[in-house]
């Protein structure tokens, strides 16, 4: 799914533009400094529907103006979903989609697959991790491109694809034919690195990932392990439900997170006494974002983890979901969220404890970076050897 995109001043102008659509009787919900943005918009419109020579398509005019208002709000984590992407959108926050159940690096010239969810079309298909997809129904990348490839791949569950998977970089070539499904996404899982130290990735936390996170850390301990790293690098955060049950494990008996609503309300995220007691530490990078942020920064305040990484990027709003009468929804900021300790990260992220950055090659190549490769996850072993 890709999010529609333009530029501010023409969001801006848009905006005003969609009073056709009905959308200014709904501003006077808000307050009076929605009486401008009224008038301009029925000015605009009345304009428009007087001098402009082309025709208009309101359903268009009224997404445009819905991602012109939020764009003005100045708010990076607000944004707007219209109707046709509704559906996918909420199946994603549930942890699925629909596809056959890969995530793949995606450039002009390539897709390169670097993970097969479990019991997916793919997996039965013996797509694995390191596959380049080369072309998918009458796209190819040599003619169209990945983005059209990919686009081909997509489609609704129970209709059939067939793709050109090449293994490797210069493997066998071979046409697969699967069945589009809804697929359950990895979003945590974990593996046993030398000197038992247990290994938990963490992709985002989305429904249904700290179930996913439970049975990892439940693997690892009855394997032996004897410390753990938690890796939430290139994670774009989610659920704090999620979130909270998933440090429930590791943390002692105290807060995990406070949401404040704009009107003082206050929502706080406890954990109980009973608790994993292994030394931990967690990879942070720049690409660490809201709850993966607020995860490290919950451990690191209690001080039962080692951050390793590089700074992480500082979201401090959390937001809510509102269905809106077309099928459309907005996705709006309606609370700050704040650390065991009241921090807000808010343009400001957390530090690691460690400093360790990744080249450009290796940041390039993150997902096929091996424990032998990747400095930032050597250093955490280190440090818990």
């Amino acid at each position: 799914m890709r999010d529609k995109k333009i530029s501010l001043a023409t969001a801006l102008v848009l905006c005003l533009m969609a009073a056709a659509a009905g959308i200014a009787c709904c501003y006077a919900l808000f307050g009076w400094h929605t009486q401008a943005v009224q008038e301009k918009l029925r000015e605009i419109d009345a304009l428009v529907a007087e001098k402009y020579v082309g025709e208009v398509d309101v359903k268009q005019v009224a997404d445009y103006a819905a991602i012109g208002y939020l764009t003005g709000l100045d708010d990076k984590w607000s944004s707007y979903i219209p109707a046709d992407q509704y559906a996918a959108y909420q199946l994603r926050n549930d942890g699925q989609g629909v596809g056959i159940g890969v995530s793949v690096m995606t450039t002009k010239d390539s897709i390169h697959v670097y993970e097969v969810y479990d019991d997916s079309p793919a997996q039965q298909a013996g797509i694995e991790k390191g596959d380049y997809i080369l072309a998918a129904e009458d796209k190819t990348i040599e003619k169209d491109g990945g983005e059209a490839v990919v686009e081909a791949v997509q489609g609704e569950a129970g209709t059939e694809v067939t793709l050109t998977v090449r293994k490797g970089e210069a493997g066998e070539s071979k046409t697969l034919t699967m069945i589009r499904a809804v697929v359950t996404q990895k979003m945590a899982w974990g593996e046993m690195l030398d000197g038992k130290v247990g290994y938990l990735r963490i992709t985002n936390f989305r429904n249904g990932s700290a179930d996913q996170f439970d049975a990892a850390l439940d693997t690892l301990l009855e394997d032996g392990a004897k410390s753990l790293i938690v890796d939430v690098r290139h994670n774009g955060g989610g659920k704090v439900k999620q979130m909270s049950q998933m440090l429930d494990r590791l943390l002692p008996e105290g807060t995990i997170m406070t949401l404040r609503t704009k009107t003082g309300a206050e929502t706080v995220y406890e954990s109980d006494a009973d608790m994993t007691d292994l030394p931990v530490a967690v990879l942070i990078d720049e690409s660490s974002i809201s709850a993966a942020e607020f995860f490290a920064a919950a451990l690191q305040e209690y001080g039962r983890a080692t951050l390793v990484g590089t700074h992480t990027t500082g979201k401090g709003r959390a937001q809510q979901t509102f269905a809106l009468s077309d099928g459309s929804a907005l996705n709006l900021s309606t609370e700050e969220y704040f650390t065991p300790k009241g921090n807000n990260l808010a343009d400001k992220g957390i530090a690691p404890d460690i400093e360790v950055k990744l080249s450009d090659e290796q940041r390039a190549n993150f997902y096929f970076l091996t424990p032998e490769i990747d400095p930032q996850l050597a250093k955490a072993v280190e440090i818990l050897s």
